[in-house]
C-alpha cells in the first residue's frame, strides 16, 4: 500500500535526522507514557542517547502544513514535551513558521525547523549559499633580459610581440616560446599570487639563449608581473544537501552539502564586484580564492 503524503514527510524527516546523529537511536511513531496523562502519547520521531548513566530524550513532532505553523501548534507541542518528559522538543514544518510561533518556541526553549533537501520530490528545496570569490590575474608584465645581446636584431624591433620569441638550450634545442614560459610558471603556481608588483621573476631554472642567425647567445630573462586581485560576491547553488533550517537561530544543520559547478567565466559577468568582505551585509559560507588561467599557444620545436 503506497504511504500517505504526511507518512512520506515523517520517513524524510526521520531519515535525515539519523544521519544528524547516527550515534543516537531514532525512533517513529514512538509512544511514552506521559506523566501527568497517565496514557501513551504518539510521537512522530523520538530521539534517544545514552550520555554516561543518563539517557536523554527528544521528540520532534513533523507538520506537513500548506501554510506556516502558528502558535497554537507551537503550545500544543509543549504541553506533549513537558507530559512526557524530554529533554528537548523540535518540531519540523515543510512550510516554516509564524512570528509569533517562533518568539513563543524560543521563549519556551523549543527549536523550529524547515526541512532542506535538494532531491527532487514533494518537499524539494533550492538552496544556495552566499560566496565570496578572489579572482587574481595578470594585469600587466614585462621582460628583463640581460646577457651579451646583439643590438638591432629583428626580434627586439618595435612592434614585436616578445611572446612569440623562441627560447633555446644550451645544445640549440628550442625550449618553448617567451609567452608559453610565462603562462606555464603562472598556471603552476611557480609566479607569485599575491595582488602588487612582483620583480625578478625567474620563467626557467637552468641556463637559455636566444639564437641570432644561427648562433646562440647566452641571456638571463626574467619577468616583472603586477598581480590584480578582483572580488565577487554571489550565491552558489547546492546541488546535494539534506537538513533542517534553524527558524529561530538560523543556518542550517546537515552532515555534509554539494555545490553546484562554479564557473569564473560566469562568475566575472553575472556576480557583483565588490571592493571588500567588509562591504557585504551577509555572512558568507564560502570564500574562495581562484586565479586566471592563461592558455598556451601552439608550439612546434623544430631545430
Amino acid at each position: 500500500m503506497a504511504k500517505k503524503k504526511w507518512q512520506r514527510f515523517e520517513n524524510l524527516v526521520a531519515q535525515i535526522q539519523r544521519t544528524l546523529t547516527p550515534q543516537s537511536k531514532v525512533t517513529q511513531n514512538d509512544r511514552i507514557q506521559g506523566r501527568q496523562t497517565k496514557g501513551l502519547r504518539q510521537i512522530d520521531i523520538s530521539i534517544r542517547h545514552k550520555v554516561g548513566q543518563y539517557e536523554i530524550l527528544i521528540v520532534m513532532d513533523c507538520k506537513d502544513y500548506k501554510r506556516p505553523i502558528d502558535v497554537k501548534c507551537v503550545e500544543e507541542f509543549m504541553g506533549l514535551v513537558d507530559d512526557v518528559g524530554a529533554n528537548k522538543g523540535a518540531l519540523v514544518s515543510a512550510s516554516g513558521f509564524t512570528n509569533t510561533a517562533k518568539t513563543r518556541a524560543k521563549d519556551a526553549g523549543i527549536d523550529l525547523y524547515r526541512l532542506i533537501d535538494a532531491e527532487k520530490h514533494e518537499w524539494q528545496t533550492f538552496v544556495s549559499i552566499p560566496v565570496l570569490c578572489d579572482f587574481r590575474r595578470i594585469k600587466s608584465f614585462n621582460f628583463v633580459f640581460s646577457g651579451s645581446i646583439p643590438s638591432g636584431i629583428n626580434e627586439f624591433r618595435q612592434g614585436f610581440d616578445l611572446r612569440r620569441l623562441v627560447i633555446y638550450d644550451q645544445k640549440g634545442s628550442p625550449i618553448d616560446t617567451l609567452g608559453n614560459l610565462l603562462a606555464r610558471r603562472w598556471n603552476n603556481n611557480f609566479l607569485p599570487k599575491e595582488p602588487g608588483t612582483h620583480q625578478n621573476n625567474k620563467l626557467i631554472d637552468y641556463k637559455t639563449f636566444i639564437n641570432v642567425e644561427h648562433v646562440l647567445f647566452e641571456v638571463e630573462i626574467t619577468t616583472n608581473i603586477i598581480v590584480e586581485k578582483n572580488l565577487y560576491f554571489g550565491q552558489l547553488s547546492l546541488s546535494e544537501i539534506k537538513g533542517f533550517e534553524d527558524q529561530i537561530g538560523g543556518g542550517v544543520v546537515t552532515r555534509s552539502f554539494t555545490t553546484d559547478f562554479l564557473n569564473f567565466a560566469e562568475v566575472e559577468k553575472k556576480w557583483q564586484k565588490v571592493h571588500s568582505e567588509e562591504d557585504l551585509a551577509v555572512t558568507l559560507v564560502l570564500s574562495l580564492t581562484a586565479s586566471d588561467y592563461i592558455p598556451l599557444t601552439k608550439f612546434e620545436k623544430k631545430t
